[in-house]
């Protein structure tokens, strides 16, 4: 697993933004983010926000990062809080990890064809089993990861987003966004169900149409379910 240093190193590359660039946006001395990102210093809190906010993860998944490492211990239910703050565990001592296979959305709709494969653990998260159990109340093998590669569902879900999805759901049994797959091609939509026996299929960018499909018709050969989106990893919040 990356320490906070490294992430952060990480997060400045993948932003294409030097050390001077980083320095002057968030006022601080090239040798101070030096510091921070070989691991001679441990970050403060206020860099912390301060970097949080132009970057695309949120403070509290660099607070997590930041506690991890911290030689001050926290008590169990700070670490419970923080936890379930996040939506992605602290490392602890004693806790079950565990990694999630990852498919694109091709994978996806033909499970046959290709098996979820795993990167490297300093490029995908592992997840807490009782976190999973206790927020989706799902076991790992119930779920996967999944890229979103199109802009259809921003700003909900944006290019570059990696989702949790869960595979059970075989019918949208709530409004929601979902994997469907339509005649072969999978997309990740939102489906509203709607009086006589309807569902909209939603686009949220307004770029793109919305249309409606009978209830009738899923689980076809035409039309199916392949999931339902229980989490947005890197953004660490349910929709």
């Amino acid at each position: 697993m990356l320490t906070i240093g490294e992430e952060l190193k990480k997060c400045r590359n993948h932003m294409r933004m030097t050390l001077q660039e980083m320095a002057a946006k968030l006022k601080v001395s090239t040798t101070t983010i030096v510091n921070y990102e070989t691991g001679k210093r441990l970050p403060d809190i206020d860099f912390l926000i301060d970097f949080a906010g132009v970057c695309d993860k949120d403070f509290l998944y660099w607070l997590g990062l930041r506690v991890a490492e911290s030689k001050s211990a926290l008590t169990g239910q700070a670490k419970a809080m923080l936890d379930k703050a996040m939506g992605s565990p602290i490392v602890q001592a004693g806790l079950s990890f565990v990694s999630l296979p990852l498919y694109d959305l091709n994978e996806v709709a033909n499970p046959g064809a290709v098996p979820g494969h795993i990167h490297g653990t300093d490029e995908l998260p592992q997840f807490s089993s009782a976190w999973l159990e206790r927020e989706l109340n799902a076991t790992p093998a119930d779920l996967c990861m999944v890229p979103v590669n199109d802009d259809s569902m921003t700003p909900t879900l944006r290019p570059g987003d990696i989702v949790l999805l869960d595979r059970r759901i075989a019918k949208p049994d709530r409004e929601g966004v979902y994997v469907v797959r339509l005649n072969g091609i999978a997309l990740m939509k939102r489906l509203q169900i709607l009086p006589g026996e309807t569902i909209k299929i939603v686009s949220e960018n307004p770029a793109y149409e919305s249309y409606t499909i009978n209830q009738s018709d899923l689980n076809g050969s035409n039309i199916s379910i392949l999931g339902r989106v229980a989490w947005v990893i890197w953004a660490g919040r349910k929709i």
